[in-house]
């Protein structure tokens, strides 16, 4: 009893972010590079329970064919005096990966979190005019994933979609680990 006691102090000491550390989100900016293409209706952060900030965002299309080529690219910022790149800055093709997406491990650690989330869960072509994500929270298994990882500080994910290669939308999240 003693030893676990005096271990867990240790480990307090030496990883004070390992006990009850948690990643949250602070703000939402999404922005479309192509007007002519897509309009965001709506962005925000609304509270699903306590504690718990989920991503709410409404993409109108206004492309008249169905979307066949979408890429996505992740990037991942931490906050010094400014924001730096940190950890990854990576490009994907989106039609592929729906239909293999244990190939990419750093999107598929945030798949199950979005796919619960957006309407826009399925393979090529996408032929809906409105994208949808409603109440996008993370899941216990990527925020496990991501505290793994992530030392505490600010962070700025920034996913940028384009489609026919041309960057159409891009979407900046901004979170806490403490």
């Amino acid at each position: 009893m003693k030893f676990l006691a005096i271990t867990n102090v240790f480990l307090t000491v030496l990883f004070p972010s390992a006990l009850g550390a948690h990643f949250r989100f602070t703000n939402v900016k999404c922005k479309s590079l192509d007007p002519e293409f897509s309009e965001v209706k709506e962005c925000f952060l609304k509270m699903v329970q306590r504690n718990v900030v989920g991503i709410n965002f409404h993409v109108a299309i206004k492309y008249s064919q169905p979307i066949n080529k979408v890429e996505f690219n992740l990037s991942i910022f931490r906050k010094s005096n400014m924001y730096r790149l940190f950890w990854v800055n990576h490009t994907i093709d989106f039609c592929y990966y729906m239909r293999k997406p244990q190939q990419y491990p750093i999107f598929y650690m945030f798949h199950d979190s979005l796919m619960a989330a957006t309407n826009a869960n399925h393979t090529c072509p996408y032929t809906e005019k409105d994208i949808y994500v409603k109440r996008m929270t993370f899941n216990d298994k990527t925020v496990k994933d991501l505290l793994s990882f992530l030392p505490d500080g600010e962070y700025k994910l920034v996913v940028s979609v384009g489609a026919f290669g041309v960057w159409r939308l891009q979407v900046n999240v901004f979170g806490v680990r403490d």
